[in-house]
């Protein structure tokens, strides 16, 4: 520190103190350690580059640069740069995956109107006899019905025996049974055209149903798709 300090103009007592970096004083109050100071007028410290951060008023990367350049030190600054690249990929992949999520849900919802709509017509015609009972138009609304309402149960989990537990219990290793619904439901929007998951993503979701049929006590797993 002593020889940060003397290179930045900066002179030393022989106990190793300096006038305060932040201070207007007579007598040095910040001492000077092998690789820290500590300012006892202002009661705060710091390593050796918070100290060059605050003398030179630059931030404490700028501060790494200046004492790798002004002293020669044989230390690269890349991985740094790898690093924020990495936060930066994560970030990005982070977002993605929101976009992807927003995008599920906007279509499951979208479809969910869909079938009630039709639902609703196909249900009002067989009502109001608007077809000759057991005719091709009758039964067409008669198989129509059927499959929007199977898909509606699909979609909202509403079949209690196929979707019993949606989160799983860790505790006790109960398995949950959201990735099969999230498979079913993603063949139904797929069918309709509605969404088109990834095989990346089938894949993620396939491995996690595969983990919750053998589930033990205290395992867990983390499911990439975060829908």
């Amino acid at each position: 520190m002593r020889q940060v300090a003397e290179h930045l103009g900066y002179s030393v007592n022989p106990s190793g103190f300096i006038l305060s970096l932040f201070a207007q004083e007579k007598t040095a109050s910040c001492k000077l350690y092998r690789n820290s100071y500590y300012d006892f007028s202002t009661t705060s410290g710091g390593d050796i580059i918070k100290f060059t951060a605050a003398i030179l008023n630059i931030n404490n990367w700028e501060a790494c640069r200046y004492l790798i350049q002004a002293f020669s030190l044989p230390i690269s600054l890349s991985g740094g740069a790898d690093r924020q690249e990495e936060i930066a990929r994560r970030q990005r992949e982070r977002q993605r995956q929101e976009e992807r999520r927003q995008e599920f849900k906007a279509a499951l919802l979208n479809e969910i109107s869909n079938l009630k709509c039709w639902a609703d017509i196909y249900k009002s015609a067989i009502e109001k006899r608007l077809y000759e009972p057991f005719s091709d138009m009758w039964g067409y609304c008669i198989n129509e019905l059927q499959k929007a309402e199977y898909k509606l149960d699909v979609l909202c989990a509403a079949d209690q025996g196929a979707y019993h537990r949606m989160k799983p219990d860790t505790t006790a290793g109960l398995s949950s049974d959201r990735p099969q619904w999230l498979l079913d439901t993603l063949a139904i929007l797929a069918e309709d055209g509605i969404f088109q998951a990834t095989q990346s993503e089938l894949r993620e979701i396939q491995a996690q149903k595969n983990f919750e049929l053998s589930r033990l006590p205290g395992k867990d797993r983390i499911c990439n798709i975060t829908w």
